[in-house]
């Protein structure tokens, strides 16, 4: 009774726009205090312990990364490195479009940060060489899911909270399944491009191909220097995350010399806003789940599954139609925070690995962004591009199917996720 009036609370606050942080935190309270299972002083706790993680060390780290790198120059970079590598061939600008999406993945691990920085050159871009404006806008936002799906990952950093995964090991788990995606949506853009003039001959203004090449490699090194130190066991993920900010420094304030102090300024404020959003967050979607942990939700969650259906396939069927609908309507972080405690249990029993679980979770969740009502993408995008929710939203139709396409292989194919884990030694 008191978690079906949890529910409904939280419903009607979303349905009015109550902030997600504080709806998850104003029903977490009512259910405690509705059920006599705690007071404010221990909801106030809990809050607390939800943020107290050696592995949130990594996520204000990886964001501070991220926001330099992207102060640094670092989009025209990669854009100008994937113009000379498939510009020039039919439909290139959209192949660069992707191509820059799978580089930036590499080193920002955020969908919705890509989507806005990468939408803000590509659009304009390829509009002027004649492609559809709803047509680049929905490729740039269908690209930028790839982004907490390959290390590093922000995401990723607030799964392993709840769950206790190795975020090591969920890093090397996403590499293969982000490009499978990205290759899915390149068949795509030469299905649709195959009648798309070659683009023009390169102007001599623009930087040659060894120019964008050494241009690029001091950037696309930063992945490799993550992945191979947790692989080395040089450091841990979380360290890595220090490495990585260090690293950014080192190239946007001495190598490159594209940030000055000002500008180093503005970054660490930024740095700052957007982790103290996500720890809010982060605390009070902890004490949600914490509250469901009480009543005994997960519990009742697995019995249900074992209930419908003792076949594993037929569980991941339902959980990805479940995933896909709650990414539409939640964001990310609180729905990770609030269903992975619930969801998870019940994947152990029906014999799923929780690494191979955590992908498929987070690729429900990324297809979510770009998906109305509430994806976050597609607002980021229209707001870029000036064009409607609605026009996109047709728009990304057939990269829907492609990202379906996708997810169906990462699903039932656990080979895909656990080969890499397995072979770095970090699981089993």
């Amino acid at each position: 009774m008191t978690t079906a009036l949890v529910v409904l609370l939280l419903l009607v606050l979303l349905a009015i726009e109550t902030p997600i942080a504080f709806g998850v935190g104003i029903c977490a309270l009512f259910g405690l205090l509705f059920a006599d299972l705690g007071n404010a002083p221990t909801a106030a706790q809990r809050l607390f312990a939800g943020m107290n993680s050696y592995g949130l060390l990594a996520l204000p780290l990886f964001i501070l990364a991220g926001n330099l790198l992207v102060a640094g120059g670092i989009i025209q970079r990669m854009v100008d490195f994937a113009d000379v590598i498939v510009g020039r061939i039919r439909g290139g600008l959209a192949y660069v479009n992707v191509v820059s999406n799978l580089l930036m993945a590499g080193v920002s691990g955020s969908a919705t940060a890509d989507t806005a920085a990468l939408g803000s050159v590509m659009v304009p871009m390829m509009r002027a060489r004649g492609y559809s404006t709803d047509f680049a806008a929905a490729l740039t936002i269908s690209g930028a899911i790839v982004a907490p799906i390959i290390p590093p990952s922000l995401i990723m950093v607030i799964y392993a909270i709840p769950t206790r995964l190795s975020i090591g090991a969920m890093f090397f788990a996403g590499i293969l399944p982000g490009l499978l995606i990205t290759l899915l949506i390149a068949a795509y853009v030469a299905y649709a491009c195959r009648h798309h003039p070659i683009s023009a001959p390169r102007d001599s203004s623009q930087p040659g191909f060894l120019r964008s090449t050494l241009h690029a490699i001091p950037i696309l090194i930063a992945p490799v220097i993550i992945v191979g130190g947790v692989r080395g066991g040089i450091f841990t993920a979380t360290e890595a995350a220090a490495v990585l900010c260090a690293y950014a420094l080192f190239l946007t304030c001495v190598l490159y010399r594209s940030v000055d102090l000002a500008g180093l300024f503005t970054v660490f404020r930024d740095s700052a806003l957007t982790t103290a959003t996500v720890m809010i967050v982060v605390a009070t979607s902890s004490l949600f789940a914490w509250f469901l942990a009480i009543e005994d939700i997960p519990t009742a969650v697995r019995d249900m599954f074992l209930a419908i259906t003792e076949n594993r396939y037929v569980f991941l069927f339902i959980v990805n139609i479940f995933l896909l609908v709650v990414g539409s309507f939640l964001d990310t972080v609180p729905a990770i925070l609030i269903f992975v405690p619930i969801l998870q249990p019940a994947a152990v029993e029906f014999g799923i690995d929780p690494i191979h679980f955590s992908i498929v979770v987070i690729v429900n969740l990324m297809i979510g962004l770009n998906t109305p009502p509430i994806g976050t993408n597609l607002f980021v995008i229209s707001s870029v591009s000036g064009r409607s929710v609605a026009t996109i939203t047709r728009a990304l139709l057939p990269l829907y199917v492609v990202k379906l396409i996708a997810l169906t292989i990462i699903t039932y194919v656990p080979y895909l996720s656990l080969w890499l884990p397995k072979l770095a030694g970090l699981i089993r």
